[in-house]
């Protein structure tokens, strides 16, 4: 099954881990390749062979955990090879290995998309125990640079990784960040609603700032009683009993949404919250929210890391020092307060996310970087 209406080569990308509605891989680069190839996305999902964005979406069915995805590496890999394509574009750190043998055996090129710095997220992964984090990070990092020099490129959504990548010897390397593309994030402001609302959307977890998360908005409803958080998104299991019984204090958990509608999620809010801690591995990759929340129109109250300021100088919202609720609650509260305030400093980000700080202007990148691939 391939791109309706689309000639030419077919041009596969395959994910052991993520959903088919994936903001980086559907929205950002599959949806945008599929205006110009057959695009076809190999996934573990327990849904049907359809269309989505354009793109054919080839499903195997999703059975067990995470351990289990490491399993089913071989399966997946399989399914990918059976649409024949002219490129393979892979996404997950488990399928390292077996497309480095895929590139040692066939001339098709190979492309290996590293979303985040590796050894540093098995830091962070609670489902792994603590004692054999370190182990796994070590383990993670030789062997991707034993295989990475065989891939045809790498495609990175940060500087950090750019130059990780580099130093691995890496043939070729793309950077792509996650910002927003500009047709996913229309102009038109929505009303918003009569309730001072914060939001946080992603991945709900202690290092992703839940702790200070909670008592930055107690901190605000002690000047603001009506004010309230919404989390959107799936917490970790060391969360996720504690998310319960929250709604007393202001607190609501709401499912994920695909990132094709997370616009209107989010200009349902006021202030959007990035609380990420100061870890090794946030220090390096970039919290896409924050360019999200530009792009939807609100402002946002950020941790101040190194990834943040150097692409927004604070421009679009406000940076606070990590670990600090009562800094955070305070940035919340002269937003809350102050509308005018909030729609001159959302004003601002939205021009910077419009001047360069969009998906459309990098997207040329991707295009070139399969043209020389295909033309090889």
């Amino acid at each position: 099954m391939t791109s309706e209406g689309t000639p030419g080569p077919v041009i596969c990308h395959l994910t052991s881990v993520n959903i088919p509605e994936d903001g980086r891989i559907l929205y950002h680069e599959c949806r945008s390749l599929a205006r110009r190839w057959r695009t076809v996305l190999v996934c573990r999902d327990n849904s049907a062979t359809r269309m989505l964005e354009g793109v054919a979406i080839v499903p195997t069915p999703k059975r067990g955990g995470r351990l289990r995805r490491w399993a089913e590496v071989r399966r997946v890999v399989a399914l990918a090879e059976a649409q024949h394509p002219a490129l393979y574009h892979f996404h997950n750190v488990e399928l390292v290995p077996a497309m480095a043998r895929l590139a040692a055996r066939t001339d098709v090129p190979v492309v290996y998309d590293s979303h985040e710095h590796h050894p540093d997220a098995m830091m962070t992964k609670t489902y792994i125990p603590a004692p054999l984090r370190r182990a796994v990070a070590w383990w993670i990092d030789r062997m991707e640079r034993r295989h990475v020099p065989r891939f045809d490129a790498v495609v990175v959504a940060d500087e950090a990784l750019d130059r990780r990548y580099r130093d691995m010897g890496a043939r070729r390397v793309v950077r792509l960040d996650n910002f927003p593309p500009l047709d996913l994030f229309p102009r038109e402001v929505r009303a918003q609603p009569e309730t001072p609302t914060m939001l946080y959307v992603g991945s709900i977890s202690e290092v992703r700032g839940f702790s200070d998360m909670l008592e930055t908005v107690r901190l605000v409803r002690a000047e603001l009683p009506a004010a309230r958080l919404v989390l959107v998104g799936t917490p970790t299991e060391e969360v996720a009993a504690r998310i319960r019984g929250l709604d007393a204090e202001g607190v609501s958990l709401l499912p994920p949404v695909p990132y094709g509608e997370i616009a209107r999620v989010m200009q349902g809010a006021h202030v959007g919250l990035s609380l990420l801690h100061d870890i090794p591995k946030f220090r390096k990759n970039v919290p896409t929210k924050v360019f999200d929340y530009m792009a939807s129109g609100i402002p946002y109250v950020s941790t101040d890391l190194p990834p943040v300021r150097a692409l927004t100088g604070g421009t679009g919202g406000a940076l606070v020092a990590p670990g600090d609720p009562a800094a955070a609650a305070q940035a919340s509260l002269r937003f809350l307060r102050d509308p005018g305030r909030a729609r001159a400093v959302a004003c601002e980000g939205r021009a910077l996310i419009e001047e360069r700080l969009n998906w459309d202007a990098l997207m040329p990148r991707l295009i070139g970087l399969y043209e020389e691939l295909l033309a090889e």
